[in-house]
């Protein structure tokens, strides 16, 4: 036996290796080289005094390590990601092509589909708390929001309240009047503040997967990307675009409808996909992280179902301006 007192580790016959882990000296071998006979050998040295670990020890562990994984993982997910995320696999996104030009409506949404729309933030107004549709936003939820209630203001109000009109391609800043910044210049303008940027509003979301769950059907497996500038969403399957890398995760479309109904917190926001398609890909949502709208791709039948429903969209091809 050598002097332990001078080395922490020596190579020994038979390529073992004794090292010191902890205050306790162990046997050790590379696991492909180990023999089969040997792995019930495993020799752990306290003091100067060698014992062999038992199968009970060994097993016990093995256990407290796995435990320590799994709470580690827990921890993390639970900081991270909402918990009915799941890994998805780098085939779920083969296929899929997003090839448009620099911010324009290709260059967030895949090629092929019949149709697409655009569907713009509202504006927001400040009203009494008692006001019908009023939402209150609580303190953080923004500068100059803190302790007021408002109501949503279609963007074609407002740009008939400032006697212009509304198109699908349409800034909000050309339609708006008079501001400063992302505040009106008057409180007796239509609008208080500008549509909100990377956001799908509740009251929105709840209309819109309305309509996306008729054309799921029974298999409401969606996959969801956020675009990893910024996002904690870190996983090894990545959605690669000309202009944006997403981080992609699986989830039930069920899941991610009711996360994105909730009412507006730094939580729900930060978890907020920037891309969502179903597994069958019928269809495919996207918001704009730096952007005002949200942009659907689909079938004629059901853009038309958006088209006609009280949600305020408007009819956009692949080349045009997204904003």
């Amino acid at each position: 036996m050598p002097d332990r007192s001078r080395a922490s580790a020596f190579l020994a016959p038979a390529s073992a290796r004794i090292v010191k882990h902890r205050g306790r000296w162990h046997r050790w071998r590379p696991i492909g080289r180990r023999r089969p006979s040997q792995r019930a050998s495993v020799v752990m040295y306290t003091s100067d005094t060698p014992q062999k670990m038992g199968l009970r020890d060994r097993a016990l562990m093995r256990y407290r390590i796995w435990q320590h994984h799994l709470q580690h993982r827990r921890k993390l997910r639970a900081y991270e990601l909402p918990g009915f995320y799941r890994r998805a696999k780098q085939r779920d996104v083969e296929g899929l092509a997003i090839r448009g030009g620099s911010w324009t409506v290709g260059d967030f949404l895949p090629e092929g589909f019949e149709a697409y729309v655009r569907l713009p933030n509202p504006f927001w107004k400040v009203v009494p708390p008692n006001t019908a549709g009023a939402v209150g936003f609580e303190p953080g939820g923004g500068e100059g929001t803190e302790g007021h209630w408002a109501k949503p203001i279609r963007n074609d109000e407002v740009a008939q309240a400032n006697g212009l009109r509304m198109t699908h391609d349409a800034r909000w800043g050309a339609i708006c009047g008079a501001h400063d910044g992302h505040f009106a210049d008057s409180p007796d303008q239509v609008w208080s503040w500008a549509p909100h940027e990377c956001n799908i509003e509740p009251f929105v979301a709840e209309t819109l997967f309305r309509l996306l769950a008729n054309e799921s059907g029974r298999n409401d497996r969606c996959l969801c990307g956020q675009w990893e500038g910024g996002s904690r969403w870190d996983t090894d399957v990545l959605l690669v675009t000309r202009g944006w890398t997403y981080f992609v995760w699986r989830a039930r479309l069920r899941d991610v409808a009711a996360w994105l109904q909730r009412p507006d917190s730094s939580e729900r926001n930060e978890h907020i996909p920037h891309i969502i398609w179903p597994t069958d890909r019928n269809w495919c949502l996207a918001t704009l992280y730096s952007g005002h709208s949200n942009y659907l791709a689909g079938t004629r039948t059901m853009i038309d179902a958006v088209l006609s429903s009280e949600l305020e969209a408007y009819g956009v091809a692949l080349t045009d301006r997204a904003h």
